[in-house]
């Protein structure tokens, strides 16, 4: 009986310290270190693998969206975080946009036509900070001081050059160099018109020195301000008052920009 006892008490002792160890592991240092166990729902302890007990975490919305930039789901005006939404656009390479704003007129164009409305497209692309290739365009039609039967003058121009731009928070100051084709055509009214031999449309060259600013106002959108003087190489036509009017005079323009 006695015998009987001691038996069952050393398998008690037996089972009761592999049970034990079982919920020990051992840690980077190789200690023993206690495994988290966890009821099952009928009250006894399980033990779980680690993996299992790793906390679980779940991406937010803002950053399911971020993760899915490469599908183009990011592609918005803004994302809700104004950090991320201008380190965005500082960052974009390419950028399209839209000028409207006013020609005036210097030199012989000034002497005979009004100041008048310019509307142009723009295109730039960062190749080496901070500078970027740019390539634009713009037109504008004037009528005479005097009415528009007395005569009408149009400039259009197609732009390369560079541009340097410098952020700074939410403001982008920049400056621009470019060389030009221009296309400029005049008429004059019955008492004063181009003579045989003189055209009317003439095409010449020229610089572009201008300045400007942009406001970023989201991730894939600025406006901003733009001034520039335009220089063209002269070209003298002969008026039939014996005059000579140059069809190369320079002029300025001044422009709200929207870019994308």
């Amino acid at each position: 009986m006695k015998q009987n006892r001691k038996n069952l008490l050393g398998q008690f002792l037996f089972l009761a310290t592999l049970g034990f160890s079982q919920s020990l592991i051992a840690g980077p240092d190789g200690k023993p270190v206690l495994r988290k166990v966890q009821p099952d729902v009928e009250g006894f302890e399980t033990l779980l693998p680690a993996p299992v007990l790793a906390p679980l975490t779940v991406d937010s919305p803002m950053e399911v969206v971020s993760k899915s930039k490469g599908m183009g789901v990011s592609r918005r005006l803004a994302s809700g975080n104004n950090i991320e939404d201008l380190d965005h656009y500082t960052k974009l390479e390419r950028r399209f946009g839209i000028d409207v704003g006013v020609m005036s007129p210097f030199g012989d164009f000034q002497k005979d036509f009004a100041s008048a409305a310019m509307v142009g497209l723009h295109f730039t692309w960062e190749a080496i900070p901070p500078f970027a290739l740019r390539v634009s365009t713009n037109r504008a039609s004037s009528y005479h001081k005097l009415g528009a039967a007395l005569g009408k003058l149009t400039v259009s121009q197609i732009n390369i050059g560079t541009q340097a731009s410098f952020p700074m928070n939410r403001f982008i100051p920049f400056l621009k160099f470019e060389g030009s084709f221009n296309f400029n055509d005049v008429s004059f009214g019955s008492t004063k018109y181009v003579t045989a031999g003189s055209d009317t449309f003439v095409s010449t060259v020229g610089l572009n020195i201008g300045l400007g600013i942009d406001f970023i106002v989201g991730r894939e959108m600025s406006f901003g301000f733009e001034g520039t003087y335009h220089y063209q190489v002269p070209k003298k036509i002969n008026l039939s008052d014996s005059t000579m009017f140059d069809l190369g005079s320079s002029y300025s323009t001044l422009g709200f920009r929207v870019n994308f």
